[in-house]
């Protein structure tokens, strides 16, 4: 039997939550986890270890589409749990989405495309097929020499997860926190949207599934201070102080610094001024209550006529710097991607604080303070 999600529909989350309250081990394998869909079942899984049952997940981290907060509500389960991230270092991604029940008397596996994220599991138009079968039998054995495999840590390929591997992953940037991921897509969306062509398709809005705050570890919505995965390139109008030197926001100079794999908080970056023959740098700059983080970052700025904006790029380990005046036909194109970005939805523009009322309005409150943008 196939097991459909549309839009407009009842979602698969539903057909889980059922088989979840009914089984006494649940065999989990999904390529991707995000707190968007565990925490759909979050509940019921931890109900199902309550009553003394038993699970298995196995998740994967390929194309930055599992997030810290999914593996995290995972690892907050408590009980007969066993979680494992499986990764090939090699070109080979882990796909699968199969979801196994056990009940005292028969097996339920639902195979399909649902990822355990709250799009797979309640807004995408998914398939997955029905099996089912007395214990015991083919499908429960094949089953269960399938999660064996896949658990088998002898090539590595496998790894149980525990506080120090998602630390680890962390760390090396195996996963991202879930806004920056939501608001990759919510961005093409956004860009999309904002075209000049006639859509090509109809529009039907999902009913989307919101887990509930409180199971939360953390804020999953997209939000512009949050880079997505994949930015190349950080536009920044900057302030000037001192005649013509610049401050760079220290929350851009920080994701430089994170891209650049440096592990300290604050510090200098070296760059690359275009134009320039000498390497300089951004320099951040302390209070006295507090010499040891950053209260802003430093670079030097050109004398304009207009403001000031720059367009910080990443060339492998090198970060490069171009700059620009907005009375200039550059800078001003560069300035109106950054005020269009405070009306995009969700908002891709970083501002101190969001201005009100009419277009006009708005951009002109932005015209006299700091603004940055990823793209």
């Amino acid at each position: 039997m196939l097991i459909p999600q549309y839009t407009d529909r009842s979602p698969f989350v539903d057909v889980l939550r059922k088989r979840i309250a009914e089984a006494s081990r649940v065999d989990i394998a999904s390529a991707w986890a995000r707190a968007s869909g565990v925490g759909l079942i979050w509940k019921g899984l931890q109900g199902l270890l309550d009553r003394s049952g038993a699970i298995r997940a196995i998740v994967g981290v390929d194309r930055e589409n599992t997030s810290i907060e999914g593996l995290e509500m995972l690892l907050g389960l408590s009980g007969d749990v066993q979680l494992w991230v499986r990764h090939n270092e090699a070109s080979s991604i882990y796909h699968p989405k199969l979801y196994a029940f056990e009940t005292a008397s028969d097996v339920h596996v639902y195979i399909g495309s649902n990822n355990m994220t709250g799009a797979g599991l309640s807004t995408n138009e998914e398939i997955s097929a029905y099996l089912k079968e007395a214990r015991g039998g083919p499908l429960h054995n094949s089953v269960a020499d399938y999660f064996t495999t896949l658990s088998d840590p002898s090539d590595n390929l496998s790894r149980q997860l525990d506080a120090a591997l998602l630390k680890q992953m962390v760390d090396a940037g195996y996963i991202l926190p879930e806004a920056r991921l939501r608001g990759k897509s919510a961005r093409s969306r956004s860009e999309r949207s904002n075209g000049k062509t006639t859509p090509l398709f109809g529009f039907k809005a999902p009913k989307r599934i919101k887990v509930a705050k409180q199971l939360l570890p953390a804020t999953i919505e997209p939000s512009p201070s949050e880079p997505v995965a994949d930015w190349k390139r950080v536009f920044v109008k900057l302030r000037l102080a001192r005649g013509t030197q610049g401050q760079l926001p220290v929350a851009v100079a920080r994701e430089l610094r994170r891209r650049l794999g440096e592990t300290a908080v604050d510090g200098p970056i070296p760059i690359m001024l275009k134009g320039h023959p000498v390497q300089r740098a951004i320099s951040p700059t302390y209070a006295k209550r507090n010499p040891s983080i950053a209260n802003t970052y430093k670079i030097e700025a050109l004398q304009s006529v207009g403001d000031p904006v720059i367009e910080v790029q990443l060339v492998g380990s090198q970060v490069i710097v171009e700059q620009y005046d907005t009375s200039t036909p550059e800078g001003a194109a560069i300035l109106r991607y950054m005020l269009d970005g405070l009306h995009t939805d969700p908002v891709q523009t970083v501002i101190k604080s969001m201005p009100t009322g009419t277009r006009a309005e708005m951009d002109a409150a932005a015209m006299g303070v700091t603004l940055y943008r990823y793209d």
